[in-house]
């Protein structure tokens, strides 16, 4: 075959029934919805495949959308903002030049402690805030880093860009935008995408009873936090800009350009197998990336405990890798057009929009925290969150799957900078209190083979699994094929805990044999008759997918003894 007539090769074009029908033959009788539709937090359901169709839209009515999205970025890049740790005002200086000369963009003080400036040490700054973008997040109102505005000549004051986040009013000069619609409270609470947008707009519109909406639209900057659903990331990023639009059209007004900073949340970070973090960094920051942010910042993965110079210089690497490696940063909006992120983002504009006018309807934004309205909205949705994960609907890698019980687990605690992290809500906590148990708690756990381990490797494997998340490496048991085997086993061994292993045939076979010497599971699910006629004989359990993992652990844990 030539190239010639390759070309000229034209391929059959089939429907989306024509597809359905075929992904139906080969499920063999299971529910094509349950199967193959993943419904999210936020009550939207993903489809397996998506068509021009599904967008319920105009061609014209889906490109207003992407341009939209692509006139609301400043640039086709976004700016490295990667935070400085140091401890007074030589040592930030001397490593923000460093950072800045290894790929670092922005000036970032987000410093717990004022510090003491001299004169000549704000010259030195303010010479860098005239060539490079300015992330300042002030703990105080008066922190003397801000006289670095006074030593700008009046040209220098026209070029310093960048934003503020601050408590009070702040003179800044007139590119820095001082007035920050934040959502990372709404999300380290547990908020879903559609609270951060709809509180994002209501936050806006509670600002604009006090100010003009171009005198509040040109201080505005906004703030998100990326998780690591990729696709839904992407869409909430795209869908807050057209939000945006919409809100000046309900203001009468054109809406201007307001920067987006990102950065990776903490939500799915954890203090156990930390490197898995690193993946979660990524992933959340090419999601930012394709969205289209105008700065971000990527958190180390060691963030919960004490970062190090190695860990802060490889999460500055995350971007610099992307942005060199992937050349995302030479297209404007690199999603557009995508039938799947249309359509999210499109159903995200619309239930945010919707929330928004609930919250308005509720009093607005001040109004549905004091009444508790607002954090309870978030609570449910946390606790429905947290379920997902206790039972493995959602993985987390390395925490409540693929947990490796010999990772050593650091104690200390968020960096003091850092304030606004300590009380978000993170999936991983419940796990990272389980292995503090384990640490106190010497259990003796075995996995017993009621038949060859080839037989019953998936269960195995099954129940490794499950217990290693709570740091429990059980001991497996040769093959024993009577009841009176596994009673001198459990009795030779002095098991804590024991998991039987095999067939329901075999075990219906020898659990009538067995004598309560210590606490008994089964891997596998039985049905409620089965599991209280055999309670009897020492089975207080069963392990299958499923199984609520918290509560479940906590109770193995508390058969063994304290440690020494």
């Amino acid at each position: 075959m030539t190239i010639e007539s390759m070309k000229n090769i034209q391929f059959p074009e089939h429907t989306y029934d024509e597809w359905k029908q075929a992904a139906q033959a080969a499920l063999k009788g299971k529910d094509f919805d349950k199967v193959m539709k993943t419904p999210t937090i936020e009550d939207i359901t993903l489809e397996p495949l998506y068509t021009e169709s599904m967008l319920e839209r105009t061609v014209s009515d889906v490109d207003a959308q992407t341009a939209t999205v692509q006139s609301g970025k400043f640039q086709t890049s976004w700016i490295v903002a990667q935070e400085i740790a140091a401890d007074d005002a030589e040592t930030f200086l001397t490593l923000t030049k460093d950072d800045l000369a290894r790929g670092n963009e922005a000036i970032v003080y987000t410093s717990a402690h004022p510090f003491d400036w001299s004169d000549a040490q704000l010259e030195e700054l303010a010479a860098l805030i005239a060539r490079y973008p300015i992330y300042f997040k002030i703990i105080e109102e008066q922190d003397p880093i801000l006289r670095v505005f006074k030593m700008l000549t009046t040209e220098q004051q026209e070029q310093v860009q960048g934003v503020i986040h601050g408590a009070g009013t702040i003179e800044a000069p007139p590119k820095v935008r001082t007035q920050l619609i934040d959502t990372l409270p709404t999300h380290n609470a547990g908020g879903t995408i559609i609270h951060e947008l709809g509180v994002a707009l209501s936050m806006m519109a509670e600002t604009l009873k006090e100010q003009s909406f171009h005198q509040a639209a040109d201080q505005f900057w906004v703030r998100f936090a990326v998780d690591t659903h990729f696709f839904q990331e992407i869409a909430k990023l795209r869908a807050f800009r057209v939000l945006w639009q919409a809100f000046g059209s309900a203001y009468g007004e054109q809406s201007p350009r307001i920067p987006i900073f990102t950065e990776t949340s903490v939500r799915s970070y954890s203090k156990l197998d930390p490197y898995v973090n690193l993946l979660r960094a990524g992933n959340a920051t090419f999601s930012a990336v394709l969205a289209g942010t105008d700065g971000h910042t990527v958190h180390p993965h060691d963030f919960l405990t004490v970062p190090t110079p190695s860990s802060r210089r490889i999460a500055r690497n995350v971007q610099l890798v992307i942005k060199e490696e992937s050349h995302v940063s030479h297209v404007t909006d690199a999603a557009g057009g995508s039938y799947f992120i249309e359509s999210l983002t499109r159903q995200y504009v619309e239930a945010a929009w919707n929330y928004f006018c609930e919250i308005q309807d509720a009093g607005g934004y001040s109004e549905v925290k004091r009444t508790g309205w607002l954090t309870d909205d978030i609570q449910a949705k946390w606790l429905e969150r947290e379920q997902q994960v206790a039972k493995r609907k959602t993985s987390l890698i390395g925490t409540n799957v693929y947990a490796n019980p010999q990772e050593p687990v650091k104690d200390a605690k968020i960096d003091p900078a850092h304030l606004e992290y300590m009380t978000a809500k993170r999936l991983a906590t419940p796990f990272e209190k389980l292995r503090a148990q384990s640490r106190e708690t010497t259990i003796k756990s075995a996995i017993i083979l009621l038949e060859p381990l080839k037989a019953v490797k998936p269960q195995v494997d099954f129940v490794q699994g499950f217990l290693s998340v709570a740091g429990i490496e059980p001991e497996i048991s040769p093959y024993l094929s009577s009841a009176d085997e596994v009673n001198r086993f459990i009795h030779s061994e002095e098991l804590d805990y024991a998991v039987l292993c095999g067939s329901q045939e075999t075990l219906d076979k020898i659990v009538p044999g067995l004598k309560p010497q210590t606490a008994i599971d089964v891997a596998g699910k039985l049905d409620s008759e089965t599991l209280a006629s055999w309670q009897v004989h020492g089975v207080r359990d069963t392990l299958h997918t499923g199984k609520p993992l918290i509560d479940k652990l906590k109770d193995v844990l508390s058969l063994g003894k304290e440690a020494l």
